[in-house]
């Protein structure tokens, strides 16, 4: 009598899929067994894809057949695609086995080993999964790059996003719950007033929960203004996509931080943390020795007590609230009198009223642009259709227009702001002078 080991394995997508069931596989094979008057030793089953044996159950299978060597001379499936879906993997794996004395059988495909043309029956067997594994694969390439030139997301949302369905039961995605601090971080980072870590840092509190590089990633992509990129692949060149999906941000505010992150935008300011302890540590100087002072806290009666101090073999010390105190009171002594900006506001706005027809006259020429590139293309489209054109000729003119189309919008955006900027900057900067003691 023959030694077996019997090897069942169904993947959670096959068994999602098709239905494979490990107890009738298990069962049809103990039933062959029996048949053809084999002993079965162990039963080994797998719950893994067959691209690789790097399986857990299978290792254990070869632990089993060392520790037991002469013991098994047959290996026992189902079907060749139960033992692999990897023609190269499948037939270095056969002759491993063949080493050690062990054959591997397949129930429902059996070959006679004798024959010489079985061979090329086998190398069928052992082809065949792969093959429809790749054929699978680049059909869900395929489909997936149709859709996504078609405006639809279908691959795992991204940050600020969630998949979800539309009325037609298709797949589409939404803002989520964190779409708000998304749109907060591009509005920040186009202020131009904050480094991107000190940022993500800051927005963590708010339950931004991103690594340093996905956030950075995040930035970049252009889903959140309501495009998509879909990269190149073999000779089709990488393509910016209009959307269906609800944008977060505007195409504007965008492109806006894309100048910011290329450097054509220069940052105002370059906030870094603070501690609160000492919120002047790194803005007081020594009147001693011109040194900048630190801060430390030292426990005394009553608690703990904060404190700003030159270092090593300087004296100058001082208790944390008193430089505080008495920079609160230079600030209140250089806010702006009342009558004073009311005066200076009232000026600025004569200056803004006097800009504004200039303003106006520009946002007119871009929006005329902008109207000849979609006349260009809609043109473009019309002598594709009647085959004047060819595809790429197209594509080059739409990519074109499209790109000259963001610029305009962007530029127009900026316009635009310099009237809301009036209203938004001007009265709180007023504002601030006024009050900057409290602020």
């Amino acid at each position: 009598m023959q030694t077996a080991i019997i090897y069942t394995r169904v993947s959670t997508d096959e068994q999602a899929e098709k239905g494979y069931s490990l107890r009738d596989q298990q069962q049809r094979l103990e039933k062959h067994c029996e048949a053809k008057g084999y002993e079965i030793v162990k039963h080994f089953q797998d719950d893994h894809s067959a691209k690789t044996f790097n399986r857990p159950e299978f290792h254990n299978l070869l632990d089993f057949i060392k520790k037991n060597k002469g013991r098994v001379k047959k290996i026992v499936v189902a079907k060749w695609d139960r033992f692999s879906r990897n023609m190269e993997a499948s037939l270095n794996m056969i002759t491993f086995l063949l080493k050690l004395g062990i054959t591997v059988e397949a129930m429902e495909q059996p070959l006679d080993e004798s024959v010489p043309e079985n061979l090329l029956m086998k190398a069928f067997y052992l082809a065949a999964p792969q093959v429809e594994n790749a054929r699978r694969s680049l059909n869900t390439t395929n489909g997936m790059r149709r859709a996504l030139k078609e405006g639809r997301y279908v691959s795992t949302a991204p940050y600020g996003f969630k998949n979800t369905r539309d009325e037609q039961n298709r797949p589409i995605i939404t803002p989520s719950g964190m779409a708000p601090v998304v749109k907060k971080a591009f509005e920040e980072i186009a202020s131009g007033n904050f480094q991107i870590e000190v940022l993500r840092k800051s927005l963590l509190k708010e339950g931004l929960k991103i690594s340093r590089s996905n956030f950075y990633t995040l930035l970049r992509n252009p889903i959140y203004c309501g495009l998509i990129r879909v990269k190149a692949y073999k000779d089709e060149p990488e393509e910016i996509v209009q959307g269906i999906h609800e944008p977060i941000i505007s195409e504007a505010l965008f492109y806006e931080v894309q100048n910011v992150l290329d450097g054509k935008k220069k940052a105002k300011t370059k906030y870094s943390l603070v501690n609160n302890e000492y919120p002047m540590r790194g803005h007081l100087i020594c009147p001693r020795c011109g040194k900048t002072l630190t801060g430390s806290s030292a426990l005394g009666n009553g608690g703990k007590y904060y404190y700003y101090h030159c270092t090593a073999g300087c004296k100058e010390r001082h208790k944390s609230d008193v430089p505080l105190n008495a920079f609160e009171i230079w600030l209140k002594d250089i806010s702006i009198k009342p009558e004073l900006a009311a005066l200076y506001l009232a000026v600025m706005e004569d200056v803004f009223k006097t800009n504004e027809g200039d303003r106006d006259a520009e946002i007119k020429k871009l929006h005329e642009k902008i109207e000849t590139n979609k006349e260009l293309l809609r043109s473009s489209a019309l002598k594709l259709a009647k085959d004047d054109i060819d595809k790429f000729v197209y594509h080059t003119v739409r990519d074109k227009v499209n790109e000259e189309n963001r610029a305009f919008e962007y530029k127009i955006a900026e316009l635009k702001k310099l009237d809301s900027g009036f209203k938004e900057y001007c009265h709180y900067g007023i504002s601030l002078l006024s009050n900057i003691g409290h602020y």
